[in-house]
């Protein structure tokens, strides 16, 4: 599960299950896409960072411990 807290209160506003044991996470450069490699569920989660809501989850091979979001297009 991936938790989203107000900064200033500290108080949880939300959260959203994403796949098994999320190990590692990274945002778009906007804020507004979270990733999350879910080692153990074998996959990673994309999720709409404003409304807390999967919106694919992507098969990727044995046990991902991380992920990076690159801020210009790959060649």
């Amino acid at each position: 599960e991936v938790v989203a807290f107000d900064t200033k209160t500290h108080q949880v506003i939300g959260a959203v299950r994403v796949g098994e044991r999320p190990w590692g996470v990274a945002i778009s450069p906007d804020g507004h896409v979270l990733y999350t490699a879910n080692g153990p569920s074998n996959d990673v989660s994309v999720v709409d960072a404003r409304a807390l809501k999967v919106l694919k989850t992507i098969q990727v091979g044995q046990r991902p411990w991380g992920v990076a979001v690159a801020t210009t297009p790959m060649q």
